[in-house]
């Protein structure tokens, strides 16, 4: 598949969205763009700076160590690199987000619990909404999402997550304003493609439980990650502008 003929799948994805929905995507991406100057004006990018300059990144470690909580938006993000030889190309490591969603619905009913959760205590539980993979210098390269064992999570079913997405929203200033200004926009600019992606999740669950009846397919290490795409950030905005100006003129 060509560069153009992927552009242009994109910005028809993208035409299925309203005004607002796409003004807000802008919005955030203006966001993204504005953190990595601050951050670039300071010697850093997002890498660096989640790292907080560690001279030896540990695989599996949380970066920073106790991840980034805000507790006024029950959002929380942190930072890792796996083994080099489960990483993909050119991959450095990546940003694993998450909502409380107790704290903000707690009409909401989940699948599964974590194994560590405490049933009487839902506020501490944690739901996964999408992994943003990036290379060294912070350019991003993919995102994903994955099965309910590699994060811990509590598990809720797609249109409960893809409710929690709007919700997610750094903040606070630690490690940086720029920093959660940045994952933050991500998540905004690429709402779509996050939506799409948790959808695709559930639906690689459901055929690896028909697949493998005798597993609990939450737990089968067997399936890590459920549903991954490639991301630009400026063949977004690009594509942002193309639905836009498709748009009938009001």
């Amino acid at each position: 598949m060509t560069v153009a003929v992927a552009q242009d799948r994109l910005v028809d994805r993208l035409r299925q969205l309203s005004r607002d929905e796409l003004l807000a995507m802008y919005a955030a991406a203006a966001d993204v763009t504005e953190a990595v100057t601050s951050l670039a004006a300071a010697g850093k990018n997002p890498v660096t700076e989640v790292l907080g300059g560690a001279d030896v990144v540990e695989e599996w470690a949380h970066f920073p160590p106790g991840d980034v909580i805000d507790t006024a938006t029950q959002s929380q993000y942190y930072y890792h690199a796996h083994a080099a030889e489960e990483r993909v190309a050119n991959e450095h490591g990546h940003f694993h987000t998450f909502v409380r969603p107790q704290k903000l619905d707690p009409t909401l009913t989940p699948v599964v619990l974590s194994g560590n959760a405490n049933a009487d205590e839902p506020a501490s539980w944690v739901m996964h909404l999408v992994g943003i993979s990036t290379d060294a210098a912070g350019h991003l390269i993919r995102l994903f999402t994955t099965n309910r064992w590699v994060t811990d999570e509590a598990w809720y079913d797609d249109d409960d997550v893809i409710g929690m997405v709007d919700y997610f929203d750094m903040t606070v200033d630690t490690p940086s304003t720029a920093l959660n200004r940045w994952v933050t926009g991500i998540i905004g600019m690429f709402h779509p493609q996050i939506a799409d992606l948790i959808r695709s999740r559930d639906e690689a669950v459901a055929r690896h439980r028909a697949a493998h009846p005798d597993r609990d397919v939450l737990e089968d290490r067997a399936l890590q990650v459920t549903s991954e795409i490639p991301i630009d950030y400026l063949a977004q905005v690009r594509a942002i502008e193309a639905a836009l100006e498709s748009l009938p003129k009001s």
